[in-house]
């Protein structure tokens, strides 16, 4: 389960990421993203420690129109949820964990600790601290997918908006992304 600090849960703030049009899709999900602002992503005089570990808020939705079951949306939206945790679990704690190195195979990753014998720092696979907002919008196909195809797809999603949207040089959204 995420932290109530990382839930989305005010309905304006979903309509700001439907209208800032930043999306990507997979044939299980669309992300929409929202990047925070140039001043909330390096603050002057904070330690890029704190920006570094900052998670974005994150919401999840299955539509009635596309999922007519309410069992059925609220059990792909948990396991959706799961494998997004999961995913980002080692940046959400600081240290890389077995379970992270097994689900990286799963997606077929490289690997992501520095130093697969010992808990060491993990490389950052994702930079989630310059998202201020992600929604994940669920497809129909989802619902039959399998476990490893959900992990896939959240992965794949959580990239595509990493090479399409993420900071780049300059600190401004869009165009080459910083090595």
């Amino acid at each position: 389960m995420l932290p109530d600090n990382e839930r989305l849960r005010k309905s304006s703030v979903f309509q700001r990421a439907y209208t800032g049009r930043k999306n990507v899709n997979t044939r299980l999900v669309t992300l929409y993203v929202v990047p925070r602002a140039k001043s909330e992503r390096k603050a002057p005089g904070s330690n890029s420690s704190f920006n570094a570990t900052r998670m974005p808020f994150v919401g999840f939705v299955a539509a009635k129109k596309v999922l007519k079951s309410a069992v059925a949306r609220n059990r792909v939206k948990r396991r959706v949820r799961e494998a997004y945790r999961l995913l980002t679990r080692s940046l959400r704690e600081g240290h890389c964990d077995p379970a992270r190195a097994a689900i990286a195979k799963t997606v077929q990753n490289t690997a992501i600790c520095t130093d697969s014998k010992t808990e060491s720092a993990a490389k950052p696979q994702y930079k989630l601290g310059q998202w201020y907002v992600l929604v994940f919008v669920l497809h129909a196909a989802a619902l039959e997918a399998s476990w490893a195809d959900i992990l896939k797809a959240v992965d794949e999603c959580l990239n595509k908006a990493e090479h399409k949207y993420g900071v780049m040089r300059g600190g401004e959204p869009g165009g080459k992304p910083r090595e």
